[in-house]
């Protein structure tokens, strides 16, 4: 090989690594949420590091990097709440986070902790794979689950739908786990209670957050369990609830959350 095309090989070496830098590409995109509009809240932060950018912490505890984020929701803490796109290919030169279109931002006022927003996101998650029957999407964001067989989690869910979220304590938090409880009811598909066909459920519940976002990494039933199942207990919880939320099902908070 001569020196002329030792040289030509070097400086198309040097491109190539240049053009595919992590500095300039995208972070790589969870496949599923490709060309999908998913909506998500979360809270802007100006990373010190990087004069004059603005990006998004998720409330699903992935870092978003807006390429259209209006001028006026760019303020250091703000919660907001938005659809999303993610960008594949797309060149930047920050290396911070998952590209993102946004569209429908709008601020979030609200009094819920960061940690119970955060938790609320996923347990609604969960609670949506169960009323759409898929375990691939449960999978996802509750490791505990992935023990289950595609058989046992269909005979479980064949006995309920319409899983509601209802209320969430936090008991303790840190930037990487959240524990605490929550309350939720679902209906008996071919069944009846002593309030008819909508059972109360709780459970406990730990999130960690991991380099692909906060995920359920443990769960279990309450402890000394203070509550009788009940139609007035189930009436308290949802005046507990709305005292707190402004209404006795979490999906509808923030519109959209």
């Amino acid at each position: 090989m001569n020196t002329i095309t030792k040289r030509c090989l070097c400086l198309f070496s040097i491109l190539m690594l240049t053009v595919f830098s992590p500095a300039v590409l995208a972070v790589a995109a969870d496949p599923a949420q490709v060309n999908t509009t998913f909506h998500m809240t979360g809270q802007v932060t100006a990373p010190t590091a990087i004069q004059g950018f603005y990006g998004i912490i998720g409330d699903d505890g992935v870092k978003y990097q807006p390429i259209n984020l209006p001028r006026k929701f760019k303020k250091e803490g703000l919660i907001i709440q938005f659809d999303a796109k993610l960008k594949v290919n797309t060149m930047s030169t920050f290396q911070w986070g998952k590209i993102a279109e946004l569209s429908n931002v709008t601020q979030i006022t609200s009094s819920i902790a960061p940690e119970e927003r955060k938790a609320i996101q996923l347990l609604l998650k969960r609670l949506d794979s169960f009323n759409t029957k898929d375990l691939e999407k449960l999978q996802e964001i509750d490791i505990v689950s992935r023990q289950l067989t595609k058989e046992q989690f269909d005979n479980w869910v064949a006995k309920y739908d319409h899983f509601t979220l209802l209320y969430v304590d936090i008991s303790d938090a840190d930037s990487t786990s959240i524990t605490g409880s929550c309350y939720y009811t679902r209906e008996l598909v071919n069944g009846m209670t002593l309030h008819g066909n909508t059972d109360l459920a709780a459970m406990t519940f730990t999130l960690s957050q991991t380099s692909s976002g906060w995920k359920l990494t443990e769960s279990g039933s309450l402890s000394n369990q203070p509550i009788q199942y009940s139609a007035d207990t189930l009436a308290t919880l949802k005046e507990k609830s709305v005292k707190k939320y402004n209404t006795d099902s979490l999906a509808a908070l923030w519109q959209r959350i």
